[in-house]
């Protein structure tokens, strides 16, 4: 299976978000634009759109605990994406993510879905420590596809570049992202 339609709808969608660090975000709705928490650190970040124009964008809402982050780019008028459910997936099936890993743009690695579902204990993940009143046991996508400084905040998608979440690490060779279902609960807040 081809993935050059797919990725190329999906990169039309996809941005580069400069702030103390570098990384990638996406259109999710209208001016909103979804990346990774740990990409952003101030309320403010620099948008670079996929026609080369630099615009700011300001820090409408933060979840550290998912590690996502909502940028409201009003001047960017990028197209949004198509949100895909990683919940139906199977196990085995191909999958995408777009990024600037390392400085490349609009890169595109592929490789394969393997679960949605908390990390086990020892991993580094359940470890963590939660606000007051959630489980330190959170879903994440996880999928044998290989992501570099540059991918996080960027889409995860199925073959039809439908995003099924969003980039946030490697642990133990394999990606976790935020399973995009779980976005709109950051969305109806901000």
């Amino acid at each position: 299976m081809f993935l050059d339609d797919a990725a190329a709808r999906l990169r039309a969608s996809v941005v580069a978000i400069v702030d103390s660090g570098h990384g990638a975000g996406f259109a999710w709705r209208g001016d909103l634009f979804v990346t990774s928490a740990h990409v952003v650190s101030s309320r403010t970040a620099v948008v670079l759109t996929p026609d080369g124009r630099a615009v700011e964008g300001t820090v409408v809402g933060r979840d550290v605990d998912r590690d996502i982050a909502l940028l409201h780019a009003p001047e960017a008028r990028v197209p949004a994406v198509t949100c895909g459910d990683p919940y139906a997936l199977r196990p085995g099936a191909l999958v995408f993510a777009v990024g600037h890993p390392l400085g490349v743009k609009d890169a595109v690695s592929v490789g394969v879905f393997q679960a949605v579902g908390a990390i086990p204990l020892g991993f580094g993940m359940a470890e963590r420590r939660p606000r007051r009143g959630r489980s330190p046991f959170i879903p994440w996508v996880q999928a044998d596809v290989r992501l570099a400084p540059g991918n996080s905040g960027g889409p995860i998608a199925d073959v039809e570049g439908n995003v099924i979440g969003v980039a946030a690490m490697i642990v133990s060779g394999l990606a976790l992202a935020v399973p995009a279902p779980d976005l709109e609960r950051l969305l109806s807040s901000a």
